[in-house]
């Protein structure tokens, strides 16, 4: 019982701690001065915008269609033009496919064919141990996930904020922005032309690399961690599941997976999560190719004939960034660190935080103030809601590197408790519910029962269960 007690230590250290960091919380956007007028209703008259957000991926978009919908004019810069693609997992967690109905995306998605909902999913743990099981039973209307592909996502999500009014503009590549104190607005200019664009608000949502964030001295640390990805061509393999998780002993507290888009086509992904000196950024296509070829589980999935295209890669800033904020601007998504440091998941922490951002900046302008001080409201809010569990993804995945076993242990404790405790996992696993929860009794105790008995069945040479194939 001492794991299930320092687990109810933790979570009053952690109740002591939120209730002394609200107290010191900071004042609403309302107690501050205004400092210049709310122009709102003279939107057609203004040579600038309110706002301008560079970068038209999820968090970026996001952002300019509830900002649209507020009635902002608002600037959206790509410096691509849609569609664009985008190296990434695919997986769009509950979250996100819940703002993707809320914006009228999601059911033509569908629709079109361009996304597949996953029913059929689960891990395979260090030990050789997988359970695949069903989740739309659990769910209900809204699915656990979808695999969608980013060059579908990033436009569909982009060509809904130009609808709610945004001003997007493809082919944009930022140079730099520069604030003008008299004016209160700032100066954006392009790479490879002479237009420019005033803005009284900037919004970083260039991604990982962010450049103009770095360049603003806000981010100061490069990205840290970077994923694979590569498809896999319909029916050459012998993958029969929606998605799974693979769980490489040598690979922690990094992992592998596999996703189901439309038509039967797979997209093979691997995640270097920092910790384990063997899997640095640099390693990552030794990893992608070695684990499809020689990893037994990943192997079988793939099957002796499947056909997959060259690895793809895109770096990751994980766990967030220290300050998001500063004179007149925020940084939101990839940019700002909103990536789970467990999973690598970001996707919805992107839209999440794109939202926020947007209602965060109605505030701000209906009061007319963008200082510095106001600004860091903005980052304790996503913080608040979901940044702050960052550092507890970061504790357990470095656990788990650590002790591989406590996953076989959690894989044995979904199997006998199977689709109800797989998705309760699922839930806390991708962020919609807190990393901390792990330390309930439900949780808790139930791994630490399991762990035991895994001990006695390797003790007596026993295999715990029956494997689930995919």
């Amino acid at each position: 019982m001492l794991i299930p007690l320092i687990g109810m230590l933790f979570l009053l250290l952690i109740l002591l701690y939120a209730f002394v960091w609200k107290k010191a919380a900071l004042q609403p956007v309302s107690s501050f001065p205004v400092k210049y007028p709310n122009d709102k209703n003279k939107a057609l008259e203004k040579d600038w915008y309110d706002v301008a957000i560079v970068g038209s991926g999820p968090s970026g978009a996001t952002c300019g269609y509830f900002l649209g919908k507020l009635g902002w004019k608002c600037l959206l810069l790509e410096k691509k033009k849609f569609p664009r693609d985008k190296y990434c997992g695919d997986a769009v967690c509950k979250t996100a496919i819940e703002l993707l109905q809320e914006m009228g995306i999601y059911e033509k998605l569908l629709k079109e064919n361009k996304a597949h909902v996953a029913d059929s999913g689960g891990l395979c743990s260090p030990g050789g141990l997988s359970y695949v099981g069903r989740s739309k039973e659990e769910y209900g209307e809204i699915p656990a996930a979808i695999a969608c592909k980013r060059i579908h996502l990033d436009e569909a999500i982009a060509m809904a904020a130009k609808r709610m009014g945004a001003d997007l503009k493809e082919e944009c590549a930022v140079s730099s922005a520069v604030f003008n104190k008299e004016t209160g607005l700032w100066t954006i200019k392009l790479e490879e032309s002479d237009q420019q664009f005033r803005a009284r608000v900037l919004v970083c949502a260039d991604g990982a690399p962010s450049r103009l964030a770095t360049q603003l001295g806000i981010v100061s640390r490069p990205p840290d961690s970077i994923s694979s990805r590569a498809y896999v061509e319909a029916n050459t393999h012998k993958f029969k599941a929606d998605g799974l998780v693979f769980y490489p002993k040598d690979l922690l507290p990094g992992y592998a997976a596999l996703f189901r888009h439309p038509g039967d086509e797979l997209n093979y992904c691997v995640y270097i999560i920092p910790g384990n000196p063997k899997c640095t950024t640099e390693t990552l296509p030794h990893w992608h190719d070695h684990l499809m070829k020689s990893d037994p589980n990943i192997s079988r999935a793939l099957g002796p004939d499947f056909k997959i295209e060259r690895m793809k890669a895109a770096s990751l800033r994980l766990g967030g960034e220290k300050r998001s904020f500063d004179n007149h601007v925020i940084v939101v998504g990839d940019a700002a660190g909103m990536i789970d440091p467990m999973t690598g998941e970001g996707i919805h922490h992107a839209m999440d935080g794109g939202k926020l951002s947007a209602l965060f900046l109605d505030e701000a302008l209906n009061h007319g103030n963008y200082d510095k001080e106001v600004m860091a409201i903005y980052h304790q809010r996503w913080m608040d809601k979901f940044g702050s569990d960052f550092k507890w993804s970061m504790v357990f995945c470095q656990l788990l590197y650590r002790f591989p076993i406590l996953l076989d242990a959690a894989t044995m404790a979904i199997h006998r408790k199977g689709d109800k405790f797989l998705v309760r996992w699922a839930d806390i696993m991708t962020g919609r519910v807190p990393k901390i929860n792990m330390l309930r009794p439900e949780y808790s105790v139930t791994i630490t029962f399991e762990l035991l008995r895994l001990l006695l069945f390797r003790l007596i040479g026993k295999s715990p269960v029956k494997e689930k194939k995919n």
